[in-house]
């Protein structure tokens, strides 16, 4: 199945979407966020497969990929009141949701923010953190991801850290092309990770009437994942070890089945 590629009215602009698949079904669409700083290019293994039965869209983050940025850096909420004004221009009256790090978070205060809006959750990895680590990692958010140079150490910093997170399976040829994404932000690459340390997703966690599915690679937030999924009322956790960044594209037939399954799911009866 092809991927199409469009644009929308956002809050701030023009937002880029990937989509595969159709509405009109009996399945609600699913809407795919991504982590920081990538763009909805790292789902495309799964809308062909998922867009079989349903509409999937995948749209970049404003500011990411090919969307249009906010003016300065926004909050996790703003991103997920963005998210809310483009399902609304798109005409989705109802929809399942996915988050993959920063896009668990967007997700989880989406669905907090509209629950008239989100009827299921999936999220890949919880960067679930107290705030004494929020604030550390905020404060070292630029010695991280330094900004753009003339003497491109902040390039030799971000291939490192690349390299570090991919899963070895992963060619270099994916990382170079993940870090095209990249380096697109300039120096609003860290917004997103500044949004994500300003933001206390364990307490929006505890808020989430919806039902959560919480698949946990073991990459970087494979620790924070175990440590805090249970502070969602609802939620089941799926561990898949052995994998690091890469998940969606090394494990793309596990991941779609436990999606489906859960997406798929009845509700139960009072």
């Amino acid at each position: 199945m092809q991927i199409v590629r469009s644009y929308a009215k956002g809050r701030w602009g023009q937002v880029h979407l990937r989509s595969a698949g159709s509405s009109g079904g009996e399945k609600l669409p699913l809407v795919c966020i991504h982590s920081t700083p990538s763009s909805g290019a790292m789902w495309d293994a799964i809308l062909p497969r998922l867009g079989r039965d349903r509409l999937v869209i995948a749209p970049d983050t404003p500011g990411y990929g090919m969307s249009d940025p906010p003016p300065a850096p926004v909050s996790i909420r703003d991103h997920a009141q963005a998210l809310a004004v483009l399902c609304d221009e798109l005409g989705l009256g109802g929809i399942d949701l996915a988050g993959f790090h920063t896009g668990s978070i967007i997700a989880t205060e989406l669905a907090n923010l509209r629950p008239d809006l989100v009827r299921r959750v999936v999220v890949f990895g919880l960067a679930a953190y107290d705030a004494e680590a929020r604030a550390k990692r905020l404060a070292g958010v630029r010695t991280v991801f330094p900004e753009p140079a003339a003497d491109l150490v902040h390039i030799e910093k971000l291939w490192a850290k690349l390299t570090e997170l991919a899963d070895p399976r992963l060619q270099p040829e994916e990382r170079h092309v993940a870090m095209a994404d990249t380096l697109r932000t300039g120096s609003r690459l860290p917004w997103g990770f500044m949004a994500v340390y300003g933001h206390d997703f364990i307490a929006a966690m505890g808020q989430v009437a919806q039902p959560v599915l919480v698949m946990n690679p073991e990459d970087d937030l494979w620790l924070p994942t175990r440590a805090h999924w249970q502070a969602y009322p609802d939620a089941r956790l799926v561990e898949i070890p052995g994998v690091k960044h890469g998940v969606l594209k090394l494990e793309t037939d596990r991941v779609e089945a436990e999606m489906r399954a859960f997406l798929d799911m009845e509700p139960t009866c009072c």
